[in-house]
């Protein structure tokens, strides 16, 4: 079975595990561990415990802070990475979390020109582009 893990503003990790393994053993395989922080399996609270389903998202989320959102992040000609961010992120703070900085580039949310300071919402993909000429 394939399932997604991430620590709160990390790059999501995409593993392959057996049926019937725990969120302990995603963990072990993505080499994470809990550090005062609540463990959720598809947004919803879990524990080390819970036995996992093909598909689902465990996420190490700061007790402190709300509820997390994935979001999708490229710079133009490269590969896709989905990475996990709190749910008042920016789009900066999901270029922060998948270590892409803007060199004279423009920054597209689903396509529209956005400003990096945007908000974002589960699910938007934010794609770093070229800069477009203007003229000849």
């Amino acid at each position: 079975m394939l399932i997604k893990v991430a620590r709160l503003g990390t790059a999501v990790q995409e593993l392959a595990l057996t049926d019937g393994a725990k969120v302990s053993d995603a963990l072990t395989a993505a080499d994470l561990a809990v550090e005062n922080e609540d463990i959720r399996v598809n947004n919803s609270t879990s524990s080390e415990t819970t036995v996992l389903r093909d598909g689902d998202i465990v996420t190490l989320v700061p007790k402190v802070k709300g509820g997390q959102r994935i979001v999708k992040v490229a710079r133009l000609g490269t590969a896709v990475q989905e990475v996990a961010v709190a749910e008042d992120a920016s789009i900066q703070n999901a270029l922060d979390a998948a270590g892409i900085d803007i060199d004279n580039e423009d920054v597209r949310l689903d396509g529209h020109s956005a400003n990096i300071s945007g908000q974002i919402g589960s699910g938007n993909l934010i794609t770093i582009v070229p800069k477009v000429k203007g003229g000849k």
